[in-house]
């Protein structure tokens, strides 16, 4: 489930994304009842199996059955951060009833990665690239994005890798050039960069188990680089992250002042 809201005085409207039907919407009449049948069941960021009546515009929710919920895990920050920035980006992304299996795929492989208290940074990064993959947004990561040179085997200018959201990947030394002699191009303005190690990084979790995922100090870059092309796509920031970001900034000047 990827979020509930309240409808009316007892009732919930579900935000779903399942295999067979990507993201949908139904209503569970009197789950907000102390005595609701199925209410308790029905947990943010948990796998159930559902049957589903159809209504007059939402179909209805008949039962719930838990298949899966990492709910007590969740009761970390850190955790339900997470938890809300890959649903928050899968709601924002995807298309209502279109089924994408690779992307259910991803989420279920997340959901259990998180649990087990996978490197954070490294298994959000990864998620980013598997949701914009499935979604057709992957960056280009293998060639330059603006005028197509390969990237090959040759070392990055500077031992650093250019990237832009605005074009889509990854740039090369003559286009980062081109871009930044350019003022009125506007993807100068969407322009960072990353380490080779920190790029070599990003280029490898495209494709790893979530759950081979070892600390590297450099994910944190590498979140807010996958992170940055998520965003661009949702033509906004994240809510998720920005309350996070807010979080830790209080935190931190408590510990501080303390």
């Amino acid at each position: 489930m990827l979020r509930l809201r309240a409808l009316g005085e007892a009732d919930r409207i579900v935000t779903l994304f399942s295999r067979e039907r990507g993201k949908q919407s139904a209503v569970a009449r009197g789950a907000r009842k102390i005595q609701s049948k199925f209410g308790a069941r029905l947990d943010f960021f948990s796998r159930v199996a559902l049957m589903l009546h159809a209504g007059r515009s939402l179909e209805v929710i008949t039962s719930v059955q838990t298949v899966s919920s990492i709910w007590e895990q969740l009761v970390d920050p850190d955790a339900y951060a997470a938890a809300s920035y890959v649903a928050e980006s899968i709601d924002s992304l995807s298309e209502p009833d279109l089924a994408v299996p690779e992307l259910y795929d991803a989420l279920c492989e997340f959901q259990t990665a998180l649990a087990a208290r996978v490197d954070r940074d490294g298994l959000l990064a990864a998620m980013d690239l598997r949701m914009l993959s499935a979604l057709g947004f992957a960056p280009e990561l293998d060639a330059c994005a603006r005028c197509g040179a390969a990237l090959g085997r040759r070392p990055l200018a500077g031992g650093r890798a250019h990237l832009s959201t605005q074009a889509g990947g990854l740039l090369c030394a003559a286009c980062v050039r081109a871009l930044r002699a350019d003022p009125h191009s506007a993807a100068q303005g969407s322009m960072f960069s990353l380490t080779s190690a920190e790029f070599e990084r990003l280029r490898r979790l495209r494709d790893m188990p979530f759950d081979q995922i070892a600390a590297f100090e450099g994910h944190a870059r590498v979140h807010k680089a996958t992170q940055a092309f998520v965003e661009y796509q949702m033509g906004r920031r994240s809510k998720s992250m920005s309350v996070a970001g807010a979080g830790a900034k209080l935190t931190r000047r408590a510990a501080r002042k303390a």
